[in-house]
């Protein structure tokens, strides 16, 4: 299922209907939830710096993300909420989901630029050698895996963690419906790691792609 991870429980006992004599339970409905997208690729996916840069999805970008489309959206309610971040390679992912869902959805799209990746200054649209030769200190870092970085030219690792933390707050503060945010590697990590309280340096960066559902009780915030 291109990449699913399920977080949290996923189907409570309900009441059960009949005589008792070994019916099935009819399941509760679940806690709201919200699903964490990944946009599909795009010809720089696992080659360059990817932040504010704004390429267009690939070929195989565009089959992917109709492919993900196609499982995700039986799964989703009519109303469900979609939410991406303003960079064409999200807002195509997000078309894909709307197309897939038809003319039964009844939902909203919004654009949030909080669910942006991260401005990678100098590191934007250059690949990791290239680095090693412009910016070795930025190499190093990169290298050492540390999730917070300070963006030469860029965002600083405070402001882009502050910004991603708002916008799981606004989430998880009013989780009276289903939301599907498409969005990126960093600010989906982040996101992941403000769930479960695991450290994000701690977490493998989604896949193109991929798809986290994380289940949020209602009084969570």
């Amino acid at each position: 299922r291109h990449g699913d991870v399920f977080l949290g429980g996923g189907v409570r006992a309900g009441r059960s209907h009949g005589d008792g004599r070994g019916e099935a339970l009819t399941p509760a409905a679940p806690d709201p939830s919200v699903m964490l997208v990944r946009q599909a690729p795009t010809a720089w996916s696992g080659r360059r710096y990817c932040g504010r840069s704004d390429p267009p999805l690939s070929a195989a970008g565009r089959a992917l993300a109709d492919a993900v489309a196609a499982d995700l959206a039986p799964g989703l309610p009519d109303a469900v909420h979609l939410i991406t971040s303003p960079r064409r390679r999200a807002l195509a992912t997000a078309t894909a989901i709307v197309a897939a869902l038809g003319p039964r959805w009844t939902g909203t799209l919004e654009i949030d630029d909080r669910w942006a990746e991260a401005d990678m200054g100098l590191a934007d649209g250059r690949t990791f050698d290239e680095l090693v030769s412009l910016a070795p200190e930025l190499a190093a870092r990169l290298a050492a895996g540390p999730t917070s970085i300070d963006w030469p030219r860029g965002e600083t690792g405070i402001v882009f963690t502050a910004r991603v933390e708002a916008a799981w707050r606004s989430l998880v503060e009013a989780p009276d419906r289903s939301v599907v945010v498409i969005s990126h590697g960093g600010p989906i990590r982040l996101a992941i790691a403000l769930a479960t309280g695991v450290r994000p340096d701690a977490i493998a960066v989604p896949a193109p792609g991929a798809a986290v559902r994380i289940e949020v009780p209602v009084g969570a915030a």
